[in-house]
């Protein structure tokens, strides 16, 4: 880990600062549950789970706080058992060791926001709610990003941030075609959306009716099409934006790219009472992925964070 103004601890989350802490109950049958992982109320208010992306965050899930040191793990990778009781931080200006999601890369004093499996997923806010930001690279085939959307969350919008531009450069966005069951949609969000000038991407939701392909918001996030009725030279189409609703196991995001070296990062705005700004990154971090079986995997890993909670 490169220097970032904090020490790492041995064997604790609390970097530095004095947190609130609470004792609750990890309840039913839950996965993951480590130390430094946020969570969320569920079922009797004595009770949490690692947070899912859906329900509202508590909290972090604590460690050396010195709640029922019994069940507490041997150490800050090992997870709790359901039934174990277990300190929660939260309310307090402190330092944290958190995990960021699979997929994502955040530079220092980046915002990050509550993810599934009580995970990070770089963030900043949109129009009073949150986008969450993907980076990507050239792939002329479908990408797999390692992101997953939390099932029930309601995608807003999707809009790419060119970082690297290419005239002619063009992206598509969408759900992986392998999990959708009615033949996939791999560019669901966004259809060869321009990458062609460096910055924030406005979709083209008006086009020529002769040129309607020009349309680069994804049947996702499309209501409908209205043709201008008339028969002249510059009639045109007009896209008319609504929202996805994710679901039916379909939440890999995936990306594909022209034949250009275009980079950036791909915003997606997410409604969902579980995904709210709730840390500051203290350190960088690209994406990380581990070769096994020479079968590479996209995956979390540990990060030093401030408390916004």
């Amino acid at each position: 880990m490169a220097y970032c103004g904090f020490k790492k601890p041995t064997n604790k989350i609390v970097v530095v600062g004095e947190p609130k802490v609470q004792e609750q109950k990890i309840g039913g049958t839950v996965t993951n549950a480590k130390p430094g992982r946020l969570c969320a109320a569920s079922g009797n208010d004595d009770d949490i789970v690692v947070g899912d992306g859906i329900l509202p965050v508590l909290g972090w899930i604590g460690f050396e706080q010195g709640y029922h040191a019994k069940t507490r793990p041997a150490n800050v990778d090992t997870a709790y058992a359901a039934n174990d009781y277990v300190p929660v931080l939260y309310d307090g200006d402190f330092v944290i060791i958190s995990s960021l999601a699979p997929g994502f890369s955040v530079k220092k004093g980046d915002r990050l926001a509550s993810w599934g499996n009580g995970e990070l997923a770089k963030a900043m806010k949109v129009n009073g709610g949150v986008a969450i930001g993907i980076p990507f690279a050239k792939s002329t085939g479908e990408k797999d990003t390692g992101v997953d959307l939390p099932e029930g969350a309601i995608v807003r919008d999707v809009f790419i941030e060119v970082t690297t531009a290419v005239e002619s450069g063009t992206i598509d966005v969408g759900l992986l075609y392998a999990e959708d069951t009615n033949g996939g949609d791999a560019d669901g969000f966004l259809d060869a959306e321009s990458c062609a000038v460096t910055g924030f991407v406005k979709h083209n939701n008006v086009a020529l009716t002769s040129a309607a392909a020009t349309l680069t918001l994804g049947a996702y996030l499309k209501e409908a099409d209205i043709a201008d009725a008339t028969a002249s030279a510059g009639a045109q189409t007009y896209r008319v934006p609504n929202y996805h609703v994710v679901g039916e196991g379909q939440v890999s995001v995936s990306y594909t790219t022209s034949e250009h070296a275009i980079a950036g990062v791909i915003w997606i705005v997410i409604d969902s009472p579980g995904v709210e700004i709730v840390a500051r990154a203290e350190q960088s971090l690209a994406v990380a992925t581990v070769t096994d079986d020479e079968t590479t995997t996209i995956v979390g890993q540990d990060i030093m964070v401030t408390s916004l909670l």
